[in-house]
């Protein structure tokens, strides 16, 4: 049986370029794809993500009672979203030096509780459906 539904189809593997700006300054420029938080793909790569964690730490993540163990869950979560989810980042403000993209780099970036507020936009950018629409992207190519 198929159904009627006039929904949007989303790609999965399509990859999408978000330039994070803020108050005239570029924070970098990334490389997404389309997370779909809570399909079965994205939550089996959560259970890899945690099967590394000791019971005690899941046990934490899942119910977080203390700053360390809401820091211990954002750890988990940036590594996830950076390891499946971010194909390239460029351009990240680096002192004295240049920016090279590694796991260990953007993980280690992220992290800082200064930039978090920029992996909450790229998760946010990669979670929107409209960002990854198969219509929305053909018709971009066009132009």
């Amino acid at each position: 049986m198929e159904f009627d539904f006039d929904l949007p189809s989303v790609s999965d593997d399509e990859v999408r370029e978000i330039e994070v700006i803020k108050g005239g300054k570029s924070y970098g420029v990334f490389h997404v794809k389309h997370q779909f938080v809570n399909s079965p793909k994205w939550l089996l790569e959560w259970k890899r993500a945690t099967a590394k964690l000791s019971k005690r730490e899941r046990s934490r993540i899942d119910d977080p009672q203390t700053e360390e163990d809401v820091m211990l869950r954002r750890g988990v979560v940036i590594r996830m979203f950076v390891e499946n989810y971010v194909t390239k980042s460029a351009g990240i403000p680096v002192k004295d030096n240049v920016w090279k993209h590694t796991t260990a780099n953007l993980v280690a970036f992220l992290s800082d509780q200064r930039a978090y507020w920029i992996f909450q936009e790229l998760d946010e950018f990669s979670s929107e459906e409209s960002n990854f629409q198969t219509e929305a992207l053909e018709e971009a190519k066009k132009n």
